[in-house]
């Protein structure tokens, strides 16, 4: 029998959407009811999970990188996808 793969955390994963789509830890965190700090610490564990970079931060933004832009693209997909057969 395989090893058993382990994804990330749906929450994590979220976390990061919302993130991505506002290029906002701030924005995310309020839609999400969580504090900015909380979302800035999912998307560093899903960084580090993922062993890449999703954004570059800046003093007061965000901007993908391309692995971000690509991984965010594909879970707003997959999350609208799984919205919809909901």
């Amino acid at each position: 029998m395989g090893k058993p793969t382990r994804m990330p955390s749906l929450k994590a994963l979220k976390v990061f959407q919302e993130a991505g789509r506002y290029l906002s830890f701030k924005e995310a965190a309020e839609v999400l009811f969580i504090s900015p700090s909380a979302v800035s610490h999912q998307v560093k564990n899903l960084e580090n999970y993922l062993g890449i970079e999703l954004f570059v931060r800046k003093t007061r933004a965000l901007e993908f990188t391309d692995a971000g832009r690509k991984y965010f693209t594909f879970l707003d997909e997959m999350f609208s996808r799984l919205e919809a057969e909901t």
